[in-house]
């Protein structure tokens, strides 16, 4: 490493140390989990082998290096994990395989815990010696490792060596996700996956909907309507006053993307996105929550609070679990949440339970325009000094090939290992936290965007005509949710044919309906790690004051010249310089 970038990496360093320390806790979940804890599988495509010839410099006639070439790399452990005795994070199958089929040999430069990992990456870069791949946790220090010129240059190697199967996945995101760690117009790592369809759809209780002979709701008016029935007409036919309208959840009314018991559709139908980094039609960037539209949507549920269509105690619902309880008790008539959004609980206290998942509110115009989350939030990096960044590219996507079980069907090395990869996971050997510490990073995941939809047309053929045609790739989970489903739809009422049926069949084949809203930008900026949580909790207040009745609608513009002066306007010339940079 140069003298210059040494420097540049030794501030960088002592700024991440300090981001962590203000961060604490705040790692989000890997993203192949869903928002609701579920493991979702992916998609798997056949794909051709990498563009390499024999006139591909370093590269034999099968695409493999002529010589031994070694990357080093740092890793994401996981304590507890399981795996064979012939399995570690450091030997295992898929270095095995990139050995023998690439003649890539692996070497682990170090390792740490996910609650540490960025601790330790500041360490590594303030010893001015970055391995040749690495893990990055956070996009923001993927940025300042950008900005200070310490990561190579994939815009050509990147396209050239990912694979048949990254193609797909980048071009299922019609390459936002490429996009999003494209700096000044060069691409400077490899995206992980946040899947899609994740929007917050209306859930409301179908069979009270029946008994009380109401239509589905789209419009505001209609919902606030049936709302009130739900509260006053004894839709459960107990002949007593015990039923609840609109769950919401206290601590964050308002977050974002996929918030179970949020609140942002009510705003989306006015055509504003609380949270969000949005830009104007001069290209001004401006934050979605100080929109002056808010204060119609908020004066709208501080009257249907004050009707009793919120739930009256859900401000005081802070402990753990009590919204859920509140919902899965057959008590509650509604609820904002993304597909996932159905809890098995509730099938034990209500077996006959039936829901509707509806694509709305909808707007004045008929539309139902939703927010939508960031295409990426960890990546993949490699060094500025790495001798053979192909060498990473080629590393990570075969891997996922190998564990995917995407290979080229005519490789019978990468074949070998598909095998070795499906027989460790079938037979139990290896769990979830075993299969993600053998592959190259232990954490990074690459996944299709629209999965969610694509499993879900199967699931209702299945349940509707008892046959689906599969989607290439498909998984034994994805099968087992088809199943799951139909079963439950025959009678077959357990748990996993309960979440299947409402999930996949009834939230899932919803979630193309509508229109998407993509932010101006997604991720923290260099002052969010002191500023973000003071002006959080002051939006978190807003809300709940306004709300509740506590602060008349007109406290909103307080709200807004206090956030501005906490430090928003330093995010928002944060965020538009990033935006103007590209």
């Amino acid at each position: 490493m140069n003298k210059s970038r040494k420097l540049a990496a030794l501030l960088l360093a002592a700024a991440l140390m300090l981001s962590s320390a203000a961060c604490g806790n705040g790692d989000k979940p890997s993203s192949d989990v869903s928002a609701g804890g579920d493991k979702i599988s992916s998609t798997q495509q056949d794909s051709e082998p990498s563009e390499t010839s024999a006139d591909d410099g370093p590269f034999d006639e099968n695409g493999r290096y002529r010589e031994p070439v070694t990357i080093t790399y740092s890793k994401v452990m996981y304590p507890g994990a399981k795996f064979p005795a012939d399995q570690s994070p450091e030997e295992n199958y898929i270095n095995d395989f990139l050995k023998e089929r690439y003649n890539i040999e692996m070497k682990l430069a170090w390792s740490a815990e996910a609650s540490e990992y960025n601790n330790k990456l500041s360490i590594n870069i303030a010893s001015g010696e970055l391995c040749d791949l690495m893990y990055v946790d956070k996009y923001l220090t993927f940025r300042q490792m950008a900005e200070n010129d310490l990561l190579a240059d994939l815009t050509e190697i990147y396209p050239k060596y990912r694979g048949a199967t990254l193609e797909l996945v980048d071009e299922s995101f019609e390459n936002r996700n490429i996009e999003a760690v494209t700096v000044e117009g060069k691409q400077l790592a490899i995206p992980g996956s946040n899947l899609g369809y994740a929007q917050n759809l209306l859930w409301m209780r179908k069979d009270w909907l029946d008994a009380l002979n109401l239509e589905v709701p789209k419009t505001l008016d209609e919902i606030a309507g049936v709302l009130e029935a739900f509260v006053t007409q004894d839709p459960d036919g107990n002949g007593e006053d015990d039923t609840v309208g609109l769950v919401v959840q206290a601590t964050k009314p308002v977050l974002g993307y996929a918030n179970n018991y949020g609140l942002e559709s009510v705003f989306n139908a006015f055509d504003v996105y609380p949270t969000q980094w949005m830009k104007d039609e001069n290209g001004k960037v401006y934050y979605g929550s100080t929109d002056p539209r808010m204060k119609d949507a908020l004066a709208l549920l501080a009257d249907w609070y004050q009707r009793g269509l919120i739930d009256k105690q859900f401000p005081t619902r802070i402990g753990s679990g009590e919204t859920e309880a509140l919902w899965t008790s057959g008590t509650a008539g509604a609820k904002f949440g993304a597909w996932w959004a159905i809890a098995n609980d509730a099938l034990a206290n209500t077996p006959d339970i039936e829901y509707v998942a509806i694509p709305g509110p909808v707007n004045s115009k008929g539309e139902f325009n939703y927010m939508t989350g960031s295409p990426t939030e960890t990546v993949c990096v490699v060094s500025k000094d790495c001798e053979h960044p192909e060498a990473a590219v080629i590393a990570l996507a075969a891997n996922n090939e190998i564990v995917r079980g995407t290979h080229d069907p005519n490789d019978e090395i990468a074949c070998k290992y598909a095998e070795k990869s499906l027989e460790l996971r079938n037979s139990g050997a290896v769990d979830d936290a075993g299969g993600r510490s053998l592959n190259v990073l232990g954490a990074l995941t690459f996944d299709y965007f629209d999965v969610v939809p694509k499993l879900s047309i199967c699931v209702k053929d299945n349940v509707e005509n008892g046959s689906y045609t599969e989607y290439p790739g498909m998984t034994d989970y994805d099968r087992s949710q088809c199943t799951a489903s139909r079963k439950f739809a025959d009678g077959d009422k357990d748990e996993m044919g309960f979440w299947a049926y409402w999930t996949r069949y009834v939230g899932g084949n919803v979630t193309e309906e509508g229109n998407p809203v993509y932010p101006a930008y997604y991720y923290e900026t260099e002052s969010s790690t002191t500023l973000k949580a003071a002006l959080d909790k002051l939006e978190d207040e807003m809300y709940l004051q306004i709300i509740v009745g506590d602060k008349p609608v007109e406290y909103f513009d307080e709200f807004v010249n206090q956030w501005k002066s906490l430090g928003g306007d330093t995010l928002t010339e944060e965020v538009q310089a990033i935006v103007d940079q590209g």
